[in-house]
């Protein structure tokens, strides 16, 4: 049974057709349209559509897909796979809350610490009995370079390079230093953190900023870039079933 997953972001929006869970398509555009699930439905069958959404979704495409699909439209209330112990469940994002159930899934016999990095870096535990208990939440990648450029008169806006260097010796290099291992340090002291907490925790690094730091991270972490989709797609699978 094919299934098409939604998955509306800040800046950009995912789609995926997957079989079970495992990804038989997937795509990231800035604007959808229905002619994009049009050329889709050309090419696959699929029955039920899950919708994560951080911002407003257009009405023609929420009610092209709601006429022809069963379609989950994600809230604090669709049932999860998961126990949700987090306090605040209305202000609990998603893409948070997937990432936790696709944690758990593959390992569920440990504890989970999930660190996706997006437009922000937030980690997330998920204990080995299934519940999630939060996390932490800071300022992604593109964030910090923004916020030194336009919280002060004088500082450049920077684009993200690699670097080799430590030590920056203009603006720019600072800045560049600073952000990317601020980040790097970030990173990989919650992760000691975390361990000092809880034995047995599994590590588990996603998002669209993951691949320009991976190699910098503990290397007990696993990378799973769809960690996402893999959760709505497990929810919607719970939901259908």
């Amino acid at each position: 049974m094919n299934n098409l997953i939604l998955d509306f972001g800040n800046t950009t929006i995912k789609l995926a057709v997957v079989n079970n869970i495992e990804q038989l398509y997937f795509s990231i555009k800035e604007i959808l349209n229905i002619s994009d699930i049009n050329q889709l439905e050309d090419k696959y069958v699929f029955q039920n559509v899950i919708i994560s959404s951080v911002i407003d979704i257009d009405f023609e495409i929420e009610n092209y897909l709601q006429s022809n699909y069963k379609v989950i439209k994600l809230t604090f209330t669709t049932p999860i796979p998961i126990n949700n112990d987090y306090k605040t469940t209305l202000t609990l994002g998603y893409d948070r809350l997937a990432c936790a159930v696709a944690a758990h899934h593959l390992f569920p016999d440990s504890h989970c610490l999930v660190i996706q990095m997006g437009s922000c870096i937030t980690y997330d535990f998920i204990n080995k009995q299934g519940s999630y208990l939060g996390g932490g939440i800071s300022p992604g990648l593109v964030m910090r370079f923004k916020s030194l450029h336009f919280y002060t008169e004088k500082l450049p806006l920077v684009n993200f390079k690699s670097i080799s260097f430590l030590l920056g010796d203009t603006s720019e290099k600072s800045i560049l230093s600073g952000v990317i291992h601020g980040v790097i340090n970030e990173c990989n002291g919650f992760i000691n953190m975390y361990k000092n907490e809880y034995k047995e925790l599994k590590i588990i690094a996603t998002g669209g900023d993951m691949p320009k730091f991976e190699k910098f991270l503990s290397n007990e972490v696993v990378a799973y870039p769809n960690l996402v989709l893999l959760g709505l797609s497990l929810i919607l699978n719970y939901n259908v079933e």
